[in-house]
């Protein structure tokens, strides 16, 4: 789920301050970088383009899923990537998720899983018709691979296996053992998908010293007041939970009305919770992440993270004025469902609402539960928990070689970017690792400008050819230096 969430926190971030230049640096790996990782310019385009042309589409309403598409991928998965399939050990998991072992050579070393998901949101059929090329086509043209999943997230499922497929090519053995996690309802929560894989490695006792997932990911022109590109690593997410406010009454003629009725009072409710947002906090990841930035910002930007302590107040008024800022200092609540009546002269006996809330690190469901009921302050409202409650994630230290590794990948693909940890306000398979592994991190190496900001989950779905061949890099890049035995990671 690379949400375009995180593309409007990297532009308002790069505003915290008024800023002066735009990033103008181009993204491009280096031509010997590119021939190292292989022929990418013609075998994993193909494969990743014949991946697209699989519709594994995942709806919260499982009877609507077409699961022999997933079925499918899987045996053209099996085709494309034959060392793969003969070298490590492949499991299926709840029917339709995928599993592999890459063996290491010392088993005292804990596992290094990554995870990336097989299903893609669905295409709307009001905007079939304006779509460039089908979206389920896989075509190349005019320097891309166009259609749905190319940038989230069947890019990375095949960018991970051809990484691993070139690695065995050249007789490669990890001395850790390797996972590589595809769950297939990444996109509707995880549950059966990712959730089963942890299970099952739960059965098996399996720590793990790492995960790497999707999440941020490097921005070029989107960080007004820096100069160069910024690669946003995600060592913490918010959590999510959902509430339902019911209402009852006596029901009845409307020309006849009470004063207050179910919709009315859960109307209150509901602005009451609106006027009175949770009080904004600055946790250490987002300090983490201004402190780092201020640097790339000149000598004022410096000497304001420099007196925080004096001018956070400040700062977090900065930080609410937008949107998406806003969302990484504060518990937020949405109100997204509400029922009440079925027939217009007739007065509902009850109205509920379901009110969506992404937790900041620090809170738990039973703090918002309490806050929430605290704010509306009227018994004739019942608040409950409704569905799945995920928890904020750990913050996952940046003071470990787990974290210098996956930055120096970065910096290797990437020169010319600047990196920063931060906050991810969305939520992806990662979370249903988060208790079997201290070190999480939410990264893509996917580049995200103006142009291509407002493709993910939209219309012309993308992904550049040249993004993508230094994808492969990157994960080759990255297998290599967590997979190895060195002084600094025989603990993990």
């Amino acid at each position: 789920m690379f949400t375009r969430l995180f593309v409007t926190f990297a532009f308002f971030l790069g505003q915290l301050w008024s800023g002066s230049s735009a990033a103008n640096a181009q993204f491009a790996v280096t031509s010997d970088t590119v021939a190292a990782g292989g022929d990418t310019k013609t075998g994993a385009i193909r494969k990743l383009a014949e991946a697209v042309k699989l519709r594994t589409v995942s709806r919260l309403d499982t009877g609507a899923v077409n699961f022999a598409a997933f079925t499918a991928l899987h045996h053209y998965l099996q085709q494309a990537f034959p060392l793969v399939h003969r070298q490590l050990a492949r499991e299926v998991v709840n029917d339709y998720s995928l599993l592999y072992t890459w063996r290491g050579s010392d088993p005292a070393l804990k596992p290094v899983l990554f995870s990336a998901h097989l299903d893609v949101v669905p295409v709307e059929d009001a905007s079939d018709e304006k779509w460039k090329y089908d979206p389920f086509a896989g075509m190349v043209a005019d320097g891309y691979i166009w259609g749905r999943g190319t940038m989230d997230d069947k890019y990375r499922v095949i960018a991970l296996l051809e990484a691993v497929e070139q690695m065995l090519q050249r007789g490669y053995t990890p001395a850790r053992t390797i996972l590589l996690a595809f769950g297939h309802d990444e996109e509707v929560g995880g549950l059966a998908g990712a959730g089963k894989i942890s299970a099952l490695l739960g059965e098996r006792s399996v720590r793990l010293a790492a995960v790497f997932d999707e999440g941020l990911a490097v921005t070029d022109g989107l960080m007004p007041s820096i100069d160069r590109p910024v690669a946003f690593i995600g060592t913490a997410a918010k959590g999510n939970i959902n509430f339902q406010l019911t209402v009852k009454g006596g029901g009845g003629h409307s020309s006849i009305p009470p004063s207050d009725t179910p919709i009315s009072v859960l109307g209150e409710a509901i602005a009451r919770i609106n006027r009175h947002p949770f009080k904004a906090r600055i946790t250490p990841s987002t300090r983490n992440t201004l402190d780092i930035l201020s640097q790339e910002m000149g000598t004022m930007y410096r000497i304001s993270m420099k007196f925080y302590w004096l001018l956070k107040g400040i700062i977090k008024k900065k930080l609410s004025n937008n949107q998406a800022t806003d969302a990484l200092i504060r518990t937020k609540v949405a109100p997204t469902i509400i029922q009440a009546g079925d027939k217009f002269n007739v007065l509902p006996r009850v109205a509920t609402a379901v009110i969506n809330v992404r937790i900041l690190t620090g809170e738990t469901d039973a703090s918002v539960l309490a806050y929430l009921k605290k704010v509306v302050d009227d018994d004739r409202v019942q608040i409950e928990q409704y569905g799945v409650y995920t928890p904020p994630s750990p913050v996952t230290s940046t003071d470990t070689w787990l974290y210098s590794a996956l930055k120096s990948t970065i910096l290797e693909v990437f020169p010319d970017a600047a990196v920063a940890p931060a906050l991810f306000p969305g939520a992806t398979d990662a979370k249903h690792y988060t208790d079997k592994a201290d070190n999480v991190f939410l990264f893509a190496p996917q580049v995200v400008n103006p142009e291509n900001a407002r493709l993910v989950h939209n219309v012309n779905e993308r992904l550049s050819v040249e993004v993508f061949e230094g994808c492969i890099v990157f994960y080759q890049r990255l297998l290599e230096r967590v997979s190895g035995k060195g002084s600094d990671s025989a603990a993990y």
